[in-house]
């Protein structure tokens, strides 16, 4: 059971206030020095309970201040782009993607959602390239289905790969 499933009603509601309160200030719990040891996964229960429910601003409020409180966490990272992509800012939640991907060391997901929000813009080679790394690199096997089947419906689309050679620096397309 997480600390967010042990707090009442008005300790939620007292916790709401206190990080609404600190994150419309600027400032970061971890600076306020006031967070037990275990806290921020409370925190972060409370922000994806926000989310599941729909209540994005309010999920985004609190994932930016994960952020805030720990940059390199690659969940709090996810859950504010994944806010940003159900609020179809698509740009912002592809440049949360980039960095969740960056700090994940492999982990494909970022990309795979990256994928769908370059498709939601309209950038069709770029969803293809994501969806092909995903498809090519990634463990779960729930998710490359998935990229799969977004590469089939894609198939016309020409895949634009980067030439990493210092010799060579066209792009080609396979």
């Amino acid at each position: 059971m997480s600390v967010y499933e042990k707090m009442s009603e008005k300790e939620i509601d007292q916790l709401a206030n206190y990080i609404v309160s600190i994150v419309q200030n600027g400032a970061s719990l971890k600076d306020e020095g006031a967070i037990p040891e275990g806290f921020m996964e409370g925190i972060y229960s409370f922000a994806y309970d926000f989310y599941q429910k729909g209540k994005l601003s309010e999920a985004e409020a609190i994932f930016k201040f994960l952020c805030l409180y720990d940059f390199y966490n690659v969940d709090y990272i996810m859950g504010l782009a994944a806010v940003k992509q159900l609020k179809k800012q698509y740009q912002a939640a592809i440049d949360l993607y980039a960095l969740a991907y960056l700090n994940a060391k492999n982990d494909y997901r970022p990309v795979f959602y990256a994928g769908q929000c370059n498709l939601s813009l309209g950038e069709k080679e770029k969803a293809k390239y994501c969806f092909h790394q995903v498809s090519e690199n990634i463990n779960d096997q729930a998710i490359k289905e998935r990229a799969n089947i977004y590469l089939e419906s894609l198939k016309d689309i020409p895949l634009v790969v980067l030439n990493t050679d210092k010799e060579d620096k066209e792009e080609q397309y396979e």
